[in-house]
């Protein structure tokens, strides 16, 4: 079973990813944090397969976390999620990772969970 980690801090877009994630991929398993600190905390105890991270979150944000859990795990998956970055921001985000990839909140309902897969395949979407 797949099991993913959401870190937002907005509970409502919280709720709305995991009920698309449950409507589209109904055995994953997901996980939710609600700030940066909680998202590594979580990674640390559960391993999910994959870390959705708002990249604008408080306190410590999306990229500084994923730094934090790509020291727990340097395989770690990421995908950035964000309603204030553009797809050529984000890509700049990602490169300094190293991997990951990029979803605007705008386009979750369509992209989000393809893009989780394509993640978990090892390809780096953005």
């Amino acid at each position: 079973m797949v099991h993913v980690l959401i870190a937002d801090d907005h509970k409502f877009v919280r709720d709305n990813l995991r009920a698309l994630v449950a409507q589209q991929q109904p055995t994953w398993k997901v996980s939710e944090a609600s700030n940066g600190p909680e998202a590594v905390e979580l990674f640390r105890k559960s391993s999910p397969d994959v870390a959705v991270l708002d990249i604008v979150i408080e306190p410590l944000g999306g990229v500084a976390a994923a730094f934090d859990i790509r020291e727990i795990d340097p395989a770690a998956k990421i995908v950035f999620i964000s309603s204030h970055y553009t797809a050529g921001e984000a890509l700049r985000v990602t490169s300094v990772l190293g991997a990951g990839a990029f979803v605007a909140k705008s386009e979750a309902v369509k992209l989000l969970v393809p893009t989780i897969k394509q993640v978990l395949e090892g390809n780096r979407p953005v």
